[in-house]
């Protein structure tokens, strides 16, 4: 009787562990490279419907390569289509008396860049969405070896 007690509670403790790792990597942006030496994240405390998130990732320059085989290459038709949704996020952030935490300058942006941009706009939920309405921008400048991450949902 007391083996099978031990044997149901390491069970349910390795089940636990399970659950929770699952959680974990569910919930992980799979976006963000792993390998990052700093982090910095700036949101909306106040947000719980629509809310802007600001996050900033530290690489090494040799994790370029791994933003490679994961991201988009910017290309000339790009840059202006990124610059928008920078603008639109500062438009916003502005309203919200949060630019003291903005400090993004678009004139990184160049063909040496990656990004993936996910827009709620394309995609079809049978309802038509503004242009600007949700997106999350992930934009990684190879010159500075630093991944922004826009959310605006």
């Amino acid at each position: 009787m007391k083996k099978s007690k031990i044997f149901l509670f390491i069970f349910i403790i390795i089940l636990l562990v399970f659950v929770i790792l699952l959680f974990d990597n569910l919930l992980k942006d799979t976006n963000i490279i792993k390998g990052y030496i700093k982090t910095e994240s700036y949101g909306d405390k106040y947000g719980f419907q629509h809310y802007l998130e600001y996050y900033k990732y530290y690489y090494n320059p040799e994790k370029d390569l791994e933003f490679d085989a994961l991201y988009c290459k910017v290309n000339n038709e790009d840059i202006e289509e990124i610059k928008l949704y920078y603008n639109d996020y500062k438009e916003r952030i502005s309203k919200q008396d949060r630019l003291d935490e903005y400090d993004f300058n678009e004139d990184i942006i160049d063909e040496n860049d990656y990004f993936i941009l996910y827009d709620k706009s394309n995609r079809n939920f049978g309802k038509k969405y503004e242009k600007f309405y949700y997106y999350i921008l992930y934009f990684y400048d190879t010159g500075s070896h630093i991944l922004y991450v826009l959310k605006s949902c």
